[in-house]
């Protein structure tokens, strides 16, 4: 060959390279977990390490993380239990409300935690996760777990307004075991109907099953508890609480009232059945049309709180044209006041598992909280304004989350959805 050309030793060409913030270059690194890991636990240790690590570098390098997921497991965590704290008070209210006794709804209120404890014990013993999908589905159980202990306390009361009036200790414990046995099986079968209600959810597989057999698991605990508590511990509590004079149905205001309202509807319903059974066709023939139009999706998109932008250029991009287009795209999205850090990679890492080409990037824009963003902004409208400004000739954007854009590239293939 060197009778014809000149042959050297070089380097190899480089195929991808990364930036920050629209200030440079970097080196960059990504940790990936085990399959089955608790992401919580790696990410701590993985902060662990970096502290360890930043000790031993040299005068002006420091590690800078540029995507941290915690935040959002956190976050999603925090929603749930906010969530999971508001009904529970609804509920003690809704007891309060309608028992007007206080005591008495302590009865359903303390239920509540014991059972949601029970299916706590049961994903430990499972080896499963507090996740957004396993909270959920005792999020979606707390409404069904405390019927049976609201309908058993209403039948205690039943029997002990029809006490006499001056009556022993003794025979309102009666009383009391009375109405526990009187509505205890049909309570205690009810709420096993329930639980076996969402067996068809762990006949799901894939992707489906995946996501939704923790919250097919932790409803099930939660209602399989909700049913041994219905026969075990709410008639103890009943017998500690439900004490002091009990207030008839006749005299609650709110049951009168609710009462008043219902008994002309229900005898005018009684009255005309033909024209009733009519009303109700029509009502669901005109919704038919309605329904027709609504879009469907497999699940509602989670906002995740930071942005994935992959655009895509023409082939055969070299890798100085690479490096300056990202940095510029970088610069411009970190001038939006939203954007608290923006990370760039074009190109592939030194893997086997990275075959992007170098006209492929791949940006991950971390926001600020929605507190700091400007009034009015929201997620749609800052991808809006960012789109407009990043529009350069033979580039072909793309918006989506980082979560999300993998769970659309795995079950799919394309980036986004069409």
């Amino acid at each position: 060959i060197r009778d014809i050309a000149r042959v050297e030793l070089a380097p190899d060409e480089r195929r991808g390279l990364t930036e920050l913030n629209g200030e440079g270059e970097v080196v960059s690194g990504i940790v990936m977990a085990r399959y089955g890991q608790n992401a919580l636990e790696v990410i701590s240790n993985i902060k662990e390490k970096i502290v360890e690590v930043s000790a031993g570098l040299p005068a002006g390098v420091t590690i800078e993380t540029v995507y941290d997921r915690s935040e959002l497991i956190h976050r999603a965590i925090e929603t749930l239990k906010r969530t999971l704290l508001e009904e529970s008070i609804i509920v003690a209210l809704v007891c309060f409300v309608f028992l007007l006794h206080a005591r008495s709804a302590l009865v359903a209120i303390l239920m509540l935690p014991v059972g949601i404890l029970i299916a706590f014990i049961a994903m430990r013993l499972l080896g499963m996760t507090s996740n957004l999908m396993s909270l959920g589905g005792i999020a979606i159980a707390i409404g069904a777990m405390i019927d049976a202990a609201i309908v058993m306390i209403e039948n205690a009361h039943k029997h002990l307004e029809r006490l006499p009036e001056k009556h022993s200790g003794s025979d309102r414990a009666e009383a009391m075991i009375a109405a526990c046995k009187e509505v205890g099986p049909a309570l205690f079968f009810s709420l096993l109907i329930i639980t076996v209600s969402f067996l068809p959810v762990f006949s799901l597989e894939g992707q489906e099953g995946r996501l939704f057999s923790p919250l097919a698991y932790t409803k099930t605990f939660a209602m399989a508890g909700a049913a041994l508590l219905s026969i075990t511990l709410v008639p103890v509590l009943m017998m500690l609480f439900i004490r002091g004079k009990i207030m008839s149905e006749a005299k609650n205001p709110v049951n009168r009232f609710l009462i008043w309202v219902y008994r002309p509807i229900i005898a005018g319903v009684m009255r005309w059945k033909k024209l009733t059974i009519l009303l109700a066709v029509v009502a669901m023939a005109v919704s038919i049309y309605p329904a027709s139009r609504l879009g469907s999706e497999f699940m509602p998109t989670l906002n995740e709180g930071t942005l994935f932008y992959m655009p895509t250029s023409l082939p055969g991009m070299s890798i100085t044209k690479a490096a300056e287009l990202l940095q510029t795209q970088n610069k411009i999205i970190k001038s939006f006041p939203e954007v608290a850090s923006v990370y760039g990679k074009a190109g592939r890492a030194n893997t086997a598992t990275d075959p992007a080409p170098t006209e492929m990037f791949e940006t991950v824009i971390n926001l600020k909280p929605e507190s700091e963003w400007r009034p009015g902004m929201t997620t749609d409208k800052l991808i809006a304004e960012l789109d407009k400004a990043l529009q350069f000739p033979g580039v072909a954007n793309s918006w989506t989350m980082p979560i999300k854009a993998r769970i659309d590239m795995l079950s799919t293939g394309i980036r986004t959805p069409i």
